[in-house]
Parts: structure tokens; sequence; C-alpha cells
């Protein structure tokens, strides 16, 4: 019995002790969630004290969150092209290397502007020997397109393998930026000849957002037959086409191909750290008490339907499921998925969810 009452004794000495310590600690881990919650929750320009958490509960799982996130970007792509790109700015042998062509106009606003990156390999280009060609989607946010230069260096490295790389500047939308996307592919097939590329070797590549606006451009193809061969069935009926089973999630879906008219087909996708599921992503988001916060919540809304119709791996499942007859023509050959089994960012569940 007097063990057990030295036990809690030692208990309530070691609490006291540590007191000094843990209220600071606390009150730093509540401010650093409020700050966050307060500059990114579209909730707080309205009533900032209305949408602060309060619960520990709730308080530590998006501090848990946070810290996460701090981890993936020092350890996942983002660090890697921050410094590369750093570096390449004070390096006078990056700039050596640079075989870019920049500034040329793909389609017909001012914003549709491409760096081509031109490999200096002896006998690229020349006859019998176009290059593959890889387009890059600048961007690992879908509202983050702007930073193009950013991702030169890796470009350049790419250029360095033999390969042309093409970094467009795309819009900061998901739907701006997937017809800008198309544009671009657009542009580079028509064009591919001039440069000494290979148009049915066009390859997209993207990381994060631009992994997943890649994904849905590369079902453009087989979304669009789809919509068509169901109208065609319908008498024209168009609008009663349900490929998602959803009337909202159809109608958003058709809406954001709208802009992809004639997609042409690509010959792969290069996918590194992307969200494929954005309803169980979202799911997992709100787990953590930071579902007002993200990038997808920014970027869509918080709307079930559209989270649904941008959602690549359901969209390729309802294809499957109901159109056997659409040709293998309609998809990329080959998909590359890369990513990180550490990413605490993405849930596991919405980047394993390619079929």
């Amino acid at each position: 019995m007097w063990r057990r009452g030295a036990w809690y004794v030692g208990l309530a000495v070691l609490a006291v002790a540590a007191m000094p310590f843990a209220v600071p600690a606390v009150a730093a881990v509540y401010a650093v969630v409020w700050v966050y919650t307060w500059t990114h929750d579209p909730r707080a320009r309205g009533n900032a004290l209305a949408v602060l958490p309060v619960d520990p509960r709730r308080v530590l799982r998006c501090a848990r969150a946070l810290w996460g996130g701090v981890l993936d970007g020092l350890g996942g792509p983002t660090a890697a092209l921050v410094w590369a790109y750093v570096t390449g700015a004070v390096g006078r042998a990056a700039r050596a290397r640079d075989t870019a062509v920049r500034d040329i106009a793909y389609g017909p606003r001012a914003s549709h502007r491409l760096d081509l990156f031109v490999p200096l390999l002896e006998g690229a280009g020349s006859a019998g020997a176009a290059g593959a060609i890889v387009i890059v989607f600048p961007g690992y946010r879908w509202t983050h397109t702007r930073r193009a230069r950013m991702y030169r260096p890796m470009a350049q490295t790419l250029c360095g393998a033999g390969l042309f790389v093409v970094l467009p500047r795309v819009g900061s939308t998901p739907r701006s930026a997937l017809e800008d996307l198309h544009v671009a592919v657009a542009w580079v097939a028509g064009n591919a000849a001039n440069f000494g590329g290979d148009p049915r070797r066009v390859h997209l590549m993207g990381c994060g957002a631009g992994a997943h606006v890649c994904a849905m451009y590369g079902l453009a193809p087989a979304v669009r037959a789809w919509y068509g061969a169901a109208r065609a069935a319908g008498g024209g009926g168009g609008s009663a086409a349900r490929l998602l089973g959803d009337g909202d999630a159809d109608d958003e879906l058709r809406l954001g191909m709208r802009g992809l008219r004639a997609a042409r087909g690509v010959a792969g996708l290069v996918l590194v750290s992307g969200v494929y599921d954005l309803v169980a992503q979202r799911r997992y988001e709100a787990a953590r008490c930071i579902e007002h916060m993200t990038a997808a919540a920014r970027a869509f809304g918080g709307s079930a339907a559209r989270e649904l119709a941008w959602s690549p791996a359901l969209v390729v499942r309802a294809l499957r499921r109901r159109s056997a007859a659409l040709p293998a023509s309609l998809f990329a050959p080959s998909v590359l998925l890369i990513h990180g089994r550490l990413d605490s960012t993405c849930a596991a569940s919405a980047w394993r969810a390619w079929p």
C-alpha cells in the first residue's frame, strides 16, 4: 500500500516540477495552431474567434498535421527543387548548361508562354532520331502554378539525359490549369518536328497537384469519348448520361472537360506525390482537423460533387465499370506512380487508389 502511495506522490512531484515547462509548451502549440488557422482558414475572415480551435484534442491533431507537413516539405521534392533553384541561380556552371529557349508563345493568351529545353547531344533532333518530349507541370499546389522558374533546374537535368523538356505557364485553378495544359500539349504535338522532338512520344510529368492535373488530362480522351457515345445512344440527351452516378458530379466533370476538345493522347504519365482520390483525401484531412485549411479545400471549395468529379482514380473505375468497349488507345499506354511511403500530407488511400 505504501508503495502505491509513494508512486502517486512521485508522479505529483514530477507534474509540479514539469509545470514551468509544460505551460509554455502548451501555449506555444496553441499559438502556432491559432496563427495558422487565422491565416489559412477562409472562414476566419468573417469571424476569426469562431473558427479558432479550443478543444485540446483538435489542437493536438492539427499541430501534428502541421509538423508532418513541415517534415514532408523538408524531405520531399519541394526542398530539393528550392535548393536546386538557389544553387543554380548563384552558380556559373548551371548557367553555362542552360539550353532553354524561353518565353515561347503556345496559345492565344498573353500568359500562354513556355520554356523549351533542347538537349545538346550528338544526333539529337537529326533525321530518324527524334527525341522523346516531357511536359513538366509547374506547380505542387493547384493555386501555386506561377513559379515555373523553380522547375528549371529539374527540366535542365532531364534535358541533359537527352529529353526535350517543355515547361509551360498555366492557370492557377484546376480547370484553367487543365485547359492551359491541353493547349500546351497541342502546341508541342504540332511543333515537335520543328525542334527535333517526336510527337508520338509526348509525356506529362507533375508533382503534387501537378500529378493530379496530369492524371486528369490523361483521362480526357476516354471521358469525352464516353460522354459522346452516351449522348449518341440517348438520342442527344447528353445531360442524362451519368458516368459517376451523381448528377452534380457528372455536370462538374463535363464542365471541366469542355475546354479539352480534340484532346490528344499522350505516351505516358509520370506522377510524383499526387492525390488521385479527393474523396478519401478530404476524409483524411477532416480526421486531422485541417479540412478547411488545405490546398484541396481552397481549390475545390469543399464541394462533394467537385471532389468526386476531380478524382481521376474514381473516374477510371467508373469508365471501366460502365464502358468495356472503350479502346485502349484512349488511355496513356504507361503510367509511373512515385510516392514516398512516409508522406503524411497525402492519405495512403488517396494515392494508392489508382487502379
